[in-house]
């Protein structure tokens, strides 16, 4: 994969897992928990890791 198809699907990731996470983030503050205890989530979870683990896998792939 050239550099520009590697940026795009990384984004493409972070813009899916980020909204996921807004919407869970969103309706557990209705449920008044707070902003920590969203970040516990399963979607909170798999949002950290999509910002964390894909960077690392390019560097050690390269």
């Amino acid at each position: 994969m050239n550099t520009i198809t590697i940026i795009v699907a990384l984004f493409t990731l972070w813009l899916v897992m980020g909204l996921g996470y807004l919407a869970e983030y969103f309706k557990l503050r209705k449920q008044g928990k707070s902003p920590f205890e969203t970040l516990k989530s399963i979607e909170g979870i798999l949002f950290i890791a999509s910002i964390f683990i894909p960077p690392i896998l390019i560097m050690l792939c390269r």
